[in-house]
């Protein structure tokens, strides 16, 4: 009796040990998912943009979330997208087809809740700790600087930004250096929701409505390095 009370306070002061605040703080890299887009003008024929791919975004991560004992953790986390500016090569479709440039910087400040499950149920330093996890939140999405150049003219289109809801699923290995501190590789897919940029082009000083502006989607694959601190 005396040996399985023993055994109870120390699995318990166990688990007091693991549990506990913490903040993670690192580096992200997001590569976005090509798609077709459309302009439509008013009172013409729509124009399809294919094969459009807005190329790849540095991430910002930071979270602050608690250990609420040694297999799972919970966490408020703002993934922080970078503009970084990107030229595709598209084709143009409206009754023929002309292949031409597109440019833009596309960007996303995602504020998500998560919550990982970790498959070990000790840690200490020099371990490994495989986690996997999902989030949902916010998105803040940027659609700037958006040009279209074909063979014969050029045209930029309006700025916008939109606010959607954005969702996250993915993974990640830890290396615990001390009891305290670790190291994680992480992979995820994020669904960030669209943004669509303003109705308007302008061509050599001239307004060009459109009936909508283009819609993009975003969808990246997410590949981070981050450290964490448990206090």
């Amino acid at each position: 009796m005396k040996s399985f009370a023993l055994m109870s306070i120390l699995l318990t002061l166990s688990g007091q040990l693991v549990a506990g605040p913490f903040v993670r703080f690192g580096y992200g890299y997001s590569d976005f998912r090509s798609q077709d887009m459309s302009i439509k003008h008013e009172g013409y024929p729509e124009i399809t943009l294919s094969n459009y791919d807005p190329g790849a975004a540095d991430q910002v991560l930071f979270s602050a979330g608690y250990f609420v004992n040694p297999h799972f953790r919970a966490e408020l986390a703002l993934d922080m997208g970078l503009a970084s500016e990107d030229t595709d090569r598209v084709t143009y479709s409206r009754d023929t087809s002309v292949t031409g440039e597109l440019s833009a910087e596309v960007y996303s400040r995602i504020f998500l809740v998560n919550g990982y499950f970790h498959f070990k149920g000790e840690r200490g330093a020099g371990m490994f700790d495989p986690y996997m996890g999902a989030g949902i939140g916010l998105a803040v999405n940027r659609f700037e600087g958006v040009s279209s150049q074909i063979p014969t003219t050029s045209a930029t289109v309006s700025d916008s930004d939109d606010t959607d809801w954005a969702f996250k699923l993915g993974g990640g290995l830890m290396y615990w250096m001390t009891d305290s501190f670790s190291a994680d590789l992480s992979v995820s897919y994020t669904n960030a929701g669209s943004v669509t940029t303003g109705d308007k082009a302008y061509l050599k000083g001239v307004s060009v409505p459109f009936a909508e502006g283009l819609e993009l989607d975003l969808e990246t694959f997410n590949y981070g390095l981050a450290v964490l601190y448990q206090f």
